[in-house]
């Protein structure tokens, strides 16, 4: 009798979900919660040797916001990274709205050029860009034997072009999905009383807007404020934040733990201020609003329409030119840094340590996803299914690792799991559990978001046939999100092999992954090598966006 009272008890508080809604609570806990918080305890310990005093755990601090050295570098990417954010406003908003409004041709096209923008690795545009216009560039050349002498495109000009050009499709994507929210009859009211359509843009369609433009801003920000690959390779000596981190945490003398640490407590404080800002912002600024009959196409007069087609495929042929300029590259004959109009597949053959790079790459990118759709299903059931406190953390939990920088990660990881107990540093498990929590985001939001169209009338009536909600969930409820998993395992695959930020801080030369070979090979100016891995990289990265859009129907607008 007690056993069969104790069986209740432990279905009716331990029962399968309770276990699983547990289990999701520790895992962010230990995944994200823990390296975080032992983040910041790092950046207070004192040195060593140095007694602990009221002031020594403080001291790192003090010498950052003192130090011109180190405290410029905040000033420099706060610089650099709200000039992309403007910039890419200015580009990312007019064209989403004249693609989503105007009749223009090609539209499949920009739509399609925009996600290959989208899906590129963040440094490849810095690396495209020297190729075209550095000091011994193409279009640089070109010019120079017609008298015409190009702005250097090295130093902060160079990383705020590279930025802008790469992150101005959050912009555009979010607009995109904004401007289908909003209700012909507005415009048309507008018109009514006496406004012309660009009035109505003006008066009436823009502050609707202003959520998701605050929302693409703020994603360029962050982006872009956390991107080190990009300054490295063409700052030349403008030193940012994000660089500086990965050099006290990777130094040929031996690393400063506690000093990447303070400098990565105040990256994230940035970061993490700037998303706050942005939400009370957007939640003092939204409307409720659902469109029975979404903004219609229009033609524009002749002239107009001309201007438009010109900005719309100009803008998006610049932001592609990186991506073109790496694929053809790679069928160039190289000498070290120069490459000759020769066509050659010699970097193909040669490309010795791609196959290690690439096998890491599929791998690990293959294991993370695969535990990012195991988990992430369950998570997402929870957080859509469960009503109490601890699945409401949980569901904003699941959101955190879109505000922690890829370099933050790295090296909270590196500090939590790196040594004693654990000792996972320069191991491909520590890569795995960085790609899984940064992308787990991805399947989550996905499954919730279906969930939430889908009714529970069906797992009930499972349920109460007798079938345990374990096998409920598996036989009745995980068919119904097949197209949801295998569209956030398209996108995770996607978005995770072209991870840098977080790699470059965890692996050892075995572990090396595609966007760390390309990277090195960079740096050690073998542009023809970097062009191979390049274009390797790209390849896949786009296949399974190419698959998710054609097997699965979606469009730009899933990437939101």
């Amino acid at each position: 009798m007690l056993t069969a009272w104790f069986a209740r008890f432990r279905w009716r508080h331990f029962g399968f979900w309770n276990l699983i809604t547990l289990a999701s609570a520790l895992l962010f806990f230990m995944l994200l919660v823990l390296p975080l918080i032992r983040l910041v305890i790092a950046s207070f310990s004192p040195a060593r040797g140095v007694p602990t005093t009221d002031f020594s755990v403080w001291a790192t601090y003090a010498e950052f916001f003192t130090f011109r050295y180190y405290y410029g570098t905040l000033l420099n990417s706060l610089f650099v990274s709200s000039l992309a954010t403007v910039f890419a406003v200015l580009i990312g908003f007019p064209l989403a709205y004249l693609i989503t409004r105007v009749e223009l041709p090609g539209k499949l096209f920009l739509r399609a050029a925009v996600v290959l923008t989208f899906v590129s690795p963040p440094f490849i545009g810095a690396y495209a860009w020297i190729l075209l216009l550095g000091r011994n560039g193409l279009f640089t050349r070109t010019l120079e034997t017609v008298g015409i002498s190009l702005p250097s495109v090295y130093g902060w000009q160079g990383i705020v072009l590279v930025f802008t050009l790469q992150a101005f499709p959050f912009v555009f994507l979010l607009v995109s999905s904004g401007l289908r929210s909003i209700d012909q009859s507005l415009e048309d009211a507008a018109i009514n009383l006496g406004q012309t359509r660009l009035g109505a843009l003006r008066t009436v369609i823009l502050p609707l807007m202003i959520p998701s433009i605050s929302t693409g801003a703020l994603l360029v920000f962050v982006t872009t404020f956390s991107d080190f690959g990009t300054p490295m390779i063409i700052g030349e000596g403008f030193r940012v934040l994000a660089a500086l981190i990965y050099s006290e945490f990777i130094n040929e003398f031996g690393g400063n733990p506690r000093v990447a640490s303070t400098l990565s407590v105040i990256l994230l404080t940035v970061t993490v201020g700037a998303l706050l800002i942005q939400r009370a912002y957007a939640k003092r600024a939204s409307f409720g609003q659902d469109a029975m009959k979404p903004l219609g196409v229009y033609r524009l007069a002749r002239g107009g329409g001309i201007l438009a087609g010109v900005f719309v495929f100009g803008g998006v042929l610049l932001a592609l030119l990186p991506t073109l300029t790496i694929v053809v590259s790679s069928f160039l004959e190289a000498r070290g840094p120069i490459l000759l109009p020769r066509f050659s597949l010699e970097g193909y053959r040669l490309a010795r340590r791609l196959p290690l790079a690439l096998q890491n790459t599929m791998i690990l990118v293959t294991i993370a996803t695969l535990l990012c759709v195991f988990v992430g299903s369950l998570i997402g059931y929870v957080v859509s299914r469960q009503r109490n406190r601890l699945a409401a953390a949980i569901d904003t939990m699941s959101m955190i690792p879109f505000a922690v920088a890829g370099v933050v990660l790295g090296v909270s990881l590196s500090i939590t799991f790196g040594g004693a107990p654990f000792f996972l540093a320069g191991t491909g498990t520590i890569l795995v559990l960085s790609y899984f929590i940064r992308r787990l985001p991805y399947t989550v939001r996905s499954v919730s978001g279906m969930l939430q169209q889908l009714g529970e009338q069906q797992e009930e009536a499972s349920v109460n046939l007798g079938v345990p909600p374990a096998l409920t969930f598996l036989w009745v409820t995980v068919p119904q999100l097949t197209p949801a998993l295998m569209s956030g395992a398209l996108l995770t695959w996607a978005t995770t092999a072209r991870e840098f930020n977080s790699t470059v801080m965890l692996y050892v030369a075995q572990t090396r992954t595609l966007p760390v070979e390309v990277f090195t090979q960079v740096l050690q100016g073998n542009f023809g090598a970097a062009s191979v891995v390049g274009t390797v990289l790209i390849m896949t990265t786009v296949v399974p966006i190419v698959v998710l859009f054609k097997v699965f129907g979606k469009d730009e607008e899933f990437l939101t």
